[in-house]
């Protein structure tokens, strides 16, 4: 079972994206390695053509996040 705050963030990662306007997400991929850590890819295109790619390793350690590697791509 994943971590509560992990859930939690995933959530509120899923809403914000819900709430952009004139964008496509191409991508969004959860990758549950363990209940305290997660892999997540994000790939989300506007409409304009602008294009934002983010991958993002998070754990959680002594009940707090920590993102251990972050990586983005922005294309315009």
């Amino acid at each position: 079972m994943l971590h509560k705050f992990l859930e939690d963030y995933l959530k509120r990662i899923e809403l914000a994206l819900l709430a952009l306007n004139q964008v496509y997400v191409e991508r969004y991929t959860e990758e549950i390695l363990t209940p305290t850590r997660v892999n997540l890819r994000l790939r989300i295109r506007w409409y304009s053509g602008y294009l934002l790619e983010i991958n993002e390793a998070v754990i959680v350690e002594n009940n707090v996040l920590t993102f251990l590697d972050y990586r983005y791509h922005c294309q315009d």
